[in-house]
């Protein structure tokens, strides 16, 4: 996994310039200008490969004669939206214009089953208005990305440890007070490998779910390591991205450093093709949306049965 600083530090390194003091002729120091360039590359690739598609629910669903809902506030593009109405699953389709969507409403019609959705003033608006109250409404949508920014957590004091228990999803600290809520907004954390049994971790990184107090967190997935206490601990800032290629955002920051802040066309060349190849492997895997399960016919040639059997001997 790249933290916020680990990305920090490696982009120092293969820049060659660790500077966090800003020059009278650059805006930002080195390290935030890195820091901000890798932020949008992050956001650029999880956009592109709908990495930050996720789903919401509306609260209570569909409201009697009611036809706008508030959109969530992380809400940045719409993927698509579903009605459930008891055991059919109904996807209207997007208006194509306000002017569309307003001409359907010059009078009012009620029915469960919307045809259209449309977006305006932040709110999602139905056609035809809703009848009923409490069909399910879910939205899937791009959420927008919260930049990485926090610096890696790890002993609060020199006795800070942690504990965890194989097939149980808490980690608690002693020694001190080192968890804070907004960990578990891109929040990762790993008990690293130890010479000592009772203190080793599987060295794996760990989603944060959410955050219960300053001494205990619960994580996405249970922990697989064995018991552990009184270990060491890192929690990081870590990327929507996949963990193959969350290397891209800093070979592209890398690459927009030695064609502008201090020009060297050959470094700019080879973190171009580093950042190249790995887009390619990115689009190769995540590229397409959906797999299509309809076959060509090529794959699935069908054969009229009244006539004579094939391949016999």
């Amino acid at each position: 996994m790249k933290t916020f600083t680990e990305y920090q530090k490696t982009f120092a390194t293969n820049t060659g310039n660790a500077s966090i003091t800003a020059s009278s002729t650059n805006v930002y120091d080195n390290t935030t200008w890195g820091i901000k360039m890798i932020c949008d590359s992050i956001r650029y690739l999880a956009t592109k490969f709908y990495l930050n598609e996720v789903p919401y629910i509306v609260p209570g669903g569909t409201i009697t004669n009611t036809n706008n809902y508030a959109l969530p506030s992380d809400f940045e593009q719409m993927v698509n939206v579903t009605i459930q109405v008891g055991n059919i699953l109904y996807q209207p389709k997007e208006s194509p214009s306000k002017k569309h969507f307003d001409l359907l409403n010059i009078i009012p019609f009620y029915n469960d089953y919307s045809q259209y959705w449309f977006i305006f003033n932040n709110k999602l608006y139905l056609y035809p208005i809703p009848a009923s109250s409490s069909n399910v409404i879910t939205i899937n949508y791009k959420k927008r990305i919260v930049d990485i920014a926090m610096d890696d957590v790890t002993e609060v004091t020199s006795s800070t440890t942690v504990s965890a228990t194989n097939g149980n999803a808490t980690i608690t600290a002693a020694g001190g007070t080192p968890f804070a809520k907004w960990m578990a907004i891109n929040g990762w954390i790993r008990i690293p490998f130890s010479a000592t049994d009772a203190q080793s971790g599987d060295n794996q990184w760990y989603k944060i779910d959410s955050v219960q107090s300053a001494t205990s967190l619960t994580l996405k997935n249970q922990y697989t390591g064995v018991n552990v206490t009184g270990a060491k601990f890192t929690i990081g800032d870590v990327p929507i991205l996949p963990e193959d290629y969350q290397d891209l955002p800093l070979y592209r920051a890398c690459r927009i450093y030695f064609t502008t802040r201090v020009p060297d066309p050959n470094k700019a060349k080879e973190f171009a093709a580093l950042y190249n190849e790995g887009y390619a492997e990115l689009n190769a895997k995540y590229g397409a949306k959906d797999s299509s399960p309809v076959l060509e016919d090529t794959e699935a040639t069908v054969y009229n049965p009244n006539l004579f059997p094939r391949n016999l001997g």
